[in-house]
């Protein structure tokens, strides 16, 4: 027996498609028909009177164990970032991985996200328990997840380019690389069916991997159509530090070892050149830009406009909440729009229909998923708002409205395959839930000082490092100059 769901008379918002009312009707989790829908027999129907229908958001790049993390990192350059937040914490259980999982997935489904890629750390020991965690919470949830399982085998230290300075010892013990490509092979073919959970290949990034792990996991994505997710120069200090390692461009890299396909999405990619963004498009892979993170730790501008007028498939993500402190997918629409008004003649700033338009193309392609509009045969992620703070006068009218003046408060009923996960601004959640996520954050809280030590250790090393990276020339630019409040406008010698 079919499980049909009517949406009767709803304002549809869809990017392929003029502004109108329509009745939606949803056949076992995939959109049938759209325009005017007849009488059907026990059919499960929401009345769209006075609401906005439009595609799930898609949240593209995450990480489901920052999510308590919330303003805990002061503004940092990554690698100095990083020591706050990776090193020095509380050592998460798989039952603290499900807890941090769920949360997120709560607070993106109450602000209309209705999918994410979630790129999370997993430890080697223990990597399956971890895994059935996170499967769990976002079943549970009843959100769409691309699962990224994140995973390094070379020390933070030497992903580092140190040069004339003394690296430091390593922070974590080695691995072999070839338990972790067994670990990630077992969770691709033991996943592979699950209705919502998408198993991804996930290395951290190519410069914290060793080449057997990297050329492995590009091998297990390859033969398995497994989409594979991965951080890419970030930051400039990663520019050189991958070139010094492999003696070109890490893209080229990535392109020679079979890891950059259609099925790739890369992570930042905030220095990349006009050669390796050549390189990406070839190759059909997907750049996730995550903008609010990009600022908090002063990464630089990704070149969008020009990414989105040489049609390369660009995703957005809110990043971690340890560089983010949110999970909500409006406001990184809206930051992507503002953020690149820094940047070129006005004619080219990125509008907010573009950055609409990709985060959902892209995020589809990223998550591999026939999601991303409410065109019948795609899959029936669907968001309703109430439409009294927006006016639909036209279809640009009404995405301009909410990216820049919508934070969630509207959101009425998220679906997700379907399903209804959110209705009347209401969520179910485990009753135990709110107890098990305070204690976790308790604990977070108290580990703090020991993050605080780590970091205090190691940054004026980084720090210095970053200076000196500051300091040697590059052939792109990705970071805005301005000048100073208080200038001496007088050369040396001349009266003030």
């Amino acid at each position: 027996m079919s499980r049909d769901l009517v949406i009767r008379g709803a304002t549809v918002l869809d990017p392929g498609l003029p502004l109108q009312r329509a009745d939606i009707h949803v056949v076992d989790g995939t959109i049938a028909a759209m325009g005017h829908v007849g009488a059907i027999t026990d059919a499960q129907t929401i009345d769209g009177e006075g609401l906005i229908a439009m595609p799930g958001l898609i949240n593209a790049h995450t990480h489901s164990g920052q999510h308590l993390d919330r303003g805990v990192a002061p503004n940092l350059p990554l690698d100095l970032w990083l020591m706050w937040v990776v090193y020095g914490g509380v050592e998460f259980s798989p039952d603290d991985s499900y807890t941090l999982a769920l949360s997120g997935a709560f607070e993106m489904a109450a602000t209309g996200c209705t999918a994410v890629l979630d790129h999370p750390w997993v430890p080697a020991e223990g990597f399956d328990e971890h895994i059935d965690a996170l499967t769990s919470a976002y079943a549970d949830s009843g959100m769409r997840c691309g699962l990224a399982p994140m995973i390094q085998d070379r020390d933070i230290f030497e992903s580092i380019e140190f040069g004339d300075f003394d690296a430091p010892d390593p922070l974590s013990a080695p691995v072999e690389p070839g338990r972790l490509i067994e670990s990630m092979e077992r969770f691709v073919r033991e996943h592979a069916d699950r209705a919502l959970v998408t198993p991804m290949v996930g290395p951290s990034a190519p410069q914290r991997c060793s080449d057997e792990l990297m050329l492995g996991l590009a091998r297990l994505s390859a033969s398995n159509n497994a989409p594979l997710h991965t951080h890419v120069l970030e930051t400039r200090s990663q520019v050189f530090a991958t070139r010094e390692r492999y003696g070109k461009s890490v893209v080229a890299h990535l392109a020679d070892i079979g890891a950059l396909h259609a099925r790739t999405s890369l992570a930042h990619c905030v220095w990349l050149d006009a050669d390796e963004f050549k390189l990406v498009r070839s190759a059909g892979s997907t750049i996730v830009h995550n903008p609010v993170s990009n600022l908090r730790c002063g990464s630089g501008l990704l070149p969008l406009s020009g990414l989105l007028d040489g049609e390369v498939s660009v995703a957005l993500g809110a990043d971690g909440a340890a560089s983010n402190d949110n999970q909500n997918m409006f406001e990184t629409m809206k930051i992507a729009t503002l953020m690149h008004t820094l940047s070129g003649a006005f004619t080219q700033w990125p509008q907010a229909t573009s950055i609409w338009q990709a985060g959902l193309a892209g995020g589809a392609r990223a998550l591999d998923a026939s999601i991303g509009s409410l065109a019948p045969g795609r899959r029936a992620d669907i968001v309703l708002l109430d439409a009294d703070r927006h006016a639909a006068v036209d279809r640009d009218a009404l995405v301009r409205s909410l990216v820049f003046a919508e934070h969630g408060e509207s959101v009425h009923t998220v679906i997700v395959d379907g399903h209804i996960v959110l209705q009347d601004g209401e969520q179910a959640r485990p009753p135990e839930h709110a107890t098990r996520e305070r204690d976790l954050m308790r604990r977070i809280h108290e580990a703090l000082p020991d993050r605080q030590a780590v970091s205090d250790r190691y940054a004026p090393l980084l720090a210095a490092i970053h200076e000196r990276d500051d300091a040697t020339a590059l052939t792109i630019e990705r970071r805005a100059t301005i000048t100073p409040a208080f200038v001496d406008a007088h050369p040396e010698g001349h009266p003030t």
